[in-house]
């Protein structure tokens, strides 16, 4: 018995259109997947220097320095609207990988997401200054 493959065989199955289509999506896929990970690293990374941020100012507003306190307060901002950005983007990339999974494999993802500290920390940075 021969075990080897007839790479004819498997160059008329690469040339098929269905599964040239399913390579396709098994590499946007995979390019899916490390663009949501990589950017679930970027917002864990912003969440630490969210938190620095509020710790500097909490630090200003003990000494009552406003205009640390202003311009923390505008770091803050910057920083937070990166997050949300990326946020974003993270969702789109996490909707896109469910979508490929279900079609490729029929795996059914459902996509979690911790709304209430998202808006939390955001309500957190408003200030009565």
């Amino acid at each position: 018995m021969n075990t080897r493959a007839n790479p004819n065989r498997t160059n008329r199955l690469l040339s098929r259109p269905g599964n040239r289509r399913h390579s396709e999506k098994r590499a946007s896929l995979l390019g899916a997947e490390r663009r949501f990970r990589r950017s679930c690293e970027q917002i864990v990374l912003l969440n630490q220097r969210i938190e620095e941020l509020h710790v500097r100012y909490d630090k200003a507003k003990q000494t009552s320095n406003r205009p640390f306190r202003y311009n923390l307060r505008l770091k803050l901002a910057v920083v937070e609207g990166l997050r949300n950005v990326y946020y974003d983007y993270a969702r789109g990339k996490a909707k896109m990988v469910a979508d490929l999974r279900q079609e490729l494999f029929g795996e059914i993802v459902r996509i979690v997401a911790d709304d209430d500290d998202y808006e939390a920390s955001d309500a957190s940075t408003e200030s009565n200054d």
